[in-house]
């Protein structure tokens, strides 16, 4: 629940921010390819690795055009990058039951397009809705429902995906697995985003006025090293923006690395979806409760302590844990994670300044954009290097979708003799430690949070 101890939000704001929460809800209801994403690629694809390699080239899309669009929707309208980035990612999602049917070198070559289209789509809208709902609420006088916002918007999010779930079990028990009910998914999923931007466009945009002295817009090139300048000279917020990237980093191959640790142990792919429904209702309540836990205790000392317990928890990988103890540690981060990320944004935003709220904010994605094309190459290698062993472990598509397991139960291992992906989630898992010294340092200064 939040603050107030409502887990519905009052009149007012759903006044404020109604159809923004409605907006992502139709998003997430229709994304029924969501549970399955990766294990479509990893198991449509040519190759094992070739999977991950779109999801490259989606991050490094982010990672080149994040500073621009963010700097672009300062200027010339959030609203406007939020709705052209949507229909740019509906065409990317669309497109991608055509291109997986190609063979060869033109397979990889065309899901790599669409992702390059989702990627692209992805950085239009990321800080600009944001910086959108927030100066909204600036503009009414309710800078007090910014944390709110962010959490409650993952609780909407979380809604519509189990309402997703929900769809997909019903598609996917209710007929014949076929290549074409999966192909579906994806154009449900794009419509989805097409209704989601149709509902958007209803929003207004409205801008607080520019503070007495504020000077006047700088250029492009101008903002941006400003946006740079002011995360350097602010030590809160640089070692906030420090610590979230490195998060990230930590959590840039979890999902991918659980779906391969769960189908190779044997799990009916389809199970991914009451599996993501269990973590869209963790997802519904968690981010509430990180409200409530960070005005207690400060929203630095719980990321760093969300950090450290996820850090001790998949060391139960040592133990060689079957099926279902994957799935309950699956969970487990799960709620650690969905506490941590709207924490985390909501304080980040806390300390930019209207004028620089996209920009910043873009900023802070792009680097972050790095940390997450770094984490996923590295998971590419990793693959590469034990890539037949991998196919011989992995079930076709079809099967997967069917119940079928696979016929080879001994996966590839590496250091410490964990199997590949088992041991792709402690080391990623733990790297996120790397981050509680920079939140600790920045809980440290005068104008730190606490």
């Amino acid at each position: 629940m939040t603050a107030n101890g409502s887990l519905w939000p009052d009149l007012q704001e759903r006044a404020l921010l109604g159809r923004f929460y409605l907006a992502q809800s139709v998003s997430e209801i229709l994304n029924v390819i969501f549970p399955f994403r990766f294990v479509y690629l990893f198991l449509v694809m040519e190759r094992p690795e070739w999977a991950v390699i779109p999801l490259i080239v989606e991050m490094a899309t982010v990672l080149v055009m994040e500073i621009p669009t963010g700097v672009v929707a300062d200027r010339w309208g959030r609203k406007i990058s939020v709705i052209s980035g949507g229909l740019i990612s509906a065409l990317g999602w669309g497109l991608i039951p055509l291109a997986v049917s190609a063979s060869g070198s033109d397979q990889l070559l065309l899901v790599s397009l669409c992702f390059f289209l989702s990627g692209f789509g992805q950085t239009l809208v990321s800080g600009a809705e944001q910086a959108w709902v927030v100066d909204n609420l600036a503009s009414a006088g309710r800078a007090d429902l910014v944390d709110r916002y962010f959490a409650r918007m993952r609780s909407f999010a979380s809604l519509g995906g189990v309402m997703a779930g929900s769809l997909a079990l019903l598609i996917l028990f209710g007929t014949e697995v076929t290549r074409g009910v999966l192909d579906w998914l994806w154009y449900l999923a794009a419509l989805g985003l097409i209704m989601a931007i149709t509902l958007a466009a209803t929003i207004p945009e409205k801008r607080p006025p520019p503070s007495a002295g504020e000077p006047p817009t700088p250029g492009l090139w101008q903002q941006t090293l400003a946006g740079f300048r002011t995360i350097g000279r602010h030590q809160p917020l640089l070692m906030l923006a420090i610590a979230i990237v490195i998060a990230t980093f930590s959590g840039s191959v979890a999902d991918q690395a659980f779906d391969i640790a769960l189908v190779t142990r044997g799990l009916d792919a389809r199970a991914l979806a009451p599996l993501g429904i269990l973590d869209d209702l963790i997802g519904m309540v968690a981010p509430l409760i990180g409200v409530v836990l960070a005005r207690r205790f400060g929203a630095t000392r719980l990321l760093a302590a969300f950090l450290i317990i996820p850090a001790l928890g998949v060391l139960v990988f040592f133990l060689q844990p079957g099926l279902w103890a994957v799935v309950l540690l699956f969970l487990f981060l799960v709620f650690f994670d969905a506490v941590w990320d709207p924490v985390a944004d909501a304080h980040l935003h806390s300390l930019i300044a209207s004028s620089q709220r996209a920009t910043i904010g873009s900023i802070v994605n792009q680097v972050g954009g790095v940390a997450m094309v770094a984490g996923i190459g590295l998971f590419a290698l990793m693959l590469g290097d034990s890539s037949e062993a991998l196919q011989a472990a992995t079930p076709d598509l079809i099967t997967a979708f069917s119940g079928g397991t696979s016929t080879v139960v001994d996966l590839p291992t590496g250091l410490f003799g964990l199997p590949i992906p088992d041991l792709a989630i402690v080391l990623f898992v733990m790297a996120g430690l790397g981050a509680v010294p920079c939140l600790l340092a920045a809980r440290a200064t005068p104008d730190g949070d606490g």
